[in-house]
């Protein structure tokens, strides 16, 4: 330290001890795969287990989810089924275009509407009441889109399937009618 300089040269400078940073990402990444793995091989164990012990607490679990599912549909499935209505009568045919202007994008004027939709009311069906088995064999389509669009759509096996976008999804305690912004008949 004669000359004052901080700079030994690089003498008395301690080794490098421990992992290089590789081997602790390495460390850290097998770790956190043998938690998740335990937790998966845990988690499956239970319910097998659970469904050994008590079979009917799956079923249980089962019909609560679409019980959610079911109680999110509800509104829009009403809105859709009021929609359908209209669709049975010249009368309500009229009445749904002129509530609707978007749908002038398809028709351009009313007598357009009438003539095409004259051809659906004897094949268009009274809508059924929401339930598991309309979600899943009997062609039920309900799709949040872009913008707060939904679109929702029914095939029965007989009688023509019918998709309606409207322009938004109905909150809790909403009354009357909805927009329409698209209409398909097919």
């Amino acid at each position: 330290m004669a000359d004052g300089s901080w700079d030994n040269g690089g003498h008395g400078v301690p080794t490098r001890t421990g992992l290089p940073l590789w081997g602790k990402i390495a460390l850290g990444c097998g770790t956190a795969f043998l938690v998740l793995l335990v937790t998966c091989v845990g988690g499956a164990a239970f319910l097998a287990h659970k469904a050994k012990d008590d079979p009917d607490w799956i079923k249980q679990k089962a019909q609560g989810a679409v019980g959610l599912v079911l109680e999110k549909a509800r509104p829009e499935w009403e809105a859709f089924r009021a929609v359908l209505e209209q669709l049975r009568s010249p009368e309500g045919c009229q009445a749904l275009y002129a509530e609707n202007p978007a749908l002038a994008k398809t028709w351009p004027t009313e007598a357009a509407f009438l003539e095409a939709s004259s051809r659906w009311h004897k094949e268009i069906l009274s809508a059924p009441e929401l339930g598991p088995d309309l979600m899943t064999s009997q062609g039920l389509q309900l799709n949040y889109g872009p913008g707060g669009q939904v679109r929702i759509g029914w095939s029965p096996r007989s009688g023509r399937a019918v998709y309606i976008t409207f322009d938004a999804p109905r909150k809790a305690g909403d009354r009357g009618s909805r927009r329409v912004l698209e209409l398909e008949v097919r």
